[in-house]
């Protein structure tokens, strides 16, 4: 194969890679600002905030003190939002989960009591440990859609670099024909009569 069909190939094939990458990128992109959209749009109305950092206790500040009086409105926020909620969670009964609590409310013989206690208990757990839930959901989404967006951009940035290449490509291709082949020089060895 000649230079100039060489460089006709590869260059169309990276055009073609270059087109490509650029649709897919844009593709990501939009996907990317559709995902970390959809989810603000569904944060922003339930109007969740943090404590104040002086409400907050030592434990929390530490955990989430710098989202402190904030609103969640992006992923960030849901997750540390889903810290918090956990933090509380803990002290409603010993670190024990909803189901757990549950169980132990509807054990058959239990005081009355207890049992209701137990039930008021699972109540709040199940509350908190659903809103975690949508927190951490909201949370992975944005990661998600985060991912696709800066994937997007890398593919319309290696997109456009490939693509001026492949121009390059084709005027290198367009040169090589118009300068021809280079003539193929004998020289002959002059040999020494000694």
């Amino acid at each position: 194969m000649n230079r100039k069909a060489w460089d006709q190939l590869a260059s169309a094939a990276g055009a073609l890679i270059a087109v490509a990458l650029i649709v897919l990128g844009g593709l990501a992109v939009y996907g990317g600002n559709f995902g970390r959209d959809n989810v603000r749009d569904r944060l922003e109305p339930e109007k969740v905030f943090f404590a104040p950092l002086d409400a907050m206790s030592p434990e929390e500040k530490a955990s989430v003190g710098e989202f402190a009086g904030q609103q969640v409105v992006n992923g960030t926020q849901a997750e540390g939002f889903a810290r918090y909620i956990a933090g509380h969670l803990e002290s409603v009964n010993d670190g024990k989960t909803y189901a757990e609590t549950s169980a132990a409310a509807r054990q058959e013989g239990l005081d009355p009591d207890v049992a209701a206690e137990l039930q008021a208990k699972a109540d709040t757990l199940f509350k908190g440990e659903t809103l975690r839930a949508i927190m951490l959901n909201a949370y992975g989404w944005w990661t998600v859609a985060t991912i696709a967006l800066w994937a997007g951009y890398g593919m319309v940035a290696a997109g456009i670099v490939l693509g001026i290449l492949a121009i390059l490509g084709f005027r290198h291709a367009r040169r090589v024909a118009t300068a021809g082949p280079e003539p193929v020089v004998h020289r002959a060895h002059a040999t020494q009569d000694a």
